[in-house]
């Protein structure tokens, strides 16, 4: 008799460990089917500038240790430069020119300025939107063109990867192009000041 007890609870045991086991696959199957897979490379893009958006708001650029050799007023310049550039290089028809707008706090107020003039102009204009037609901007090679920490000025030509898509056909081309920027610091903080394009490549 004891034999049997024995033996009867060692299969109950064992079906319970069959059952935990199956119930943790179909956990993690339900959890998988749960989680799509991201097929949309646009609202990844849209993810991407978001959060630079956030990092710039927070004046994170400079928050990463810089490596061996690179000054912290270099790694924030650089740092500012690259998202900057991205970002204010990517708009479209849809997008209200909050490629600009959002990148004010990072002006000096002389930029500032010229750039609500155009923005305003622009909205003046109040062209036909119903075609769309848009840019979207990588920046790729971030160069320190001049950096004087004492007189608080900078100079960084990024080069980005554009692609720009067109009518309802969704017509892309894709190139390259630098977006130089100069800066001032102003009370601590990097501004942008000017900001010149390069010809396509």
């Amino acid at each position: 008799m004891h034999f049997s007890m024995s033996r009867r609870t060692q299969i109950l045991i064992l079906l319970g460990v069959v059952i935990l086991f199956i119930a943790i696959i179909g956990y993690v199957l339900l959890q998988r089917k749960a989680t799509p897979a991201n097929t949309n490379n646009a609202n990844q893009t849209v993810l991407n500038v978001n959060l630079v958006n956030v990092s710039l708001q927070n004046g994170n650029a400079n928050t990463n240790q810089p490596s061996a050799g690179v000054t912290t007023d270099e790694a924030a310049v650089k740092g500012i430069a690259k998202s900057f550039a991205s970002i204010y290089g990517s708009f479209s028809t849809q997008n209200n020119y909050e490629n600009i707008t959002e990148l004010y706090f990072y002006m000096t107020p002389e930029l500032k300025t010229q750039q609500e003039a155009f923005v305003a102009a622009e909205k003046a204009k109040q062209g036909d939107t119903s075609l769309y037609q848009g840019t979207s901007s990588e920046s790729r090679i971030v160069h320190l063109d001049a950096l004087d920490a004492k007189a608080g000025t900078a100079a960084v030509t990024v080069t980005l990867v554009r692609e720009a898509t067109s009518g309802n056909n969704a017509t892309t081309t894709t190139y390259n192009q630098n977006l130089t920027l100069t800066f001032a610091k102003m009370d601590g903080v990097w501004k942008v000041g000017r900001l010149a394009w390069g010809a396509k490549q």
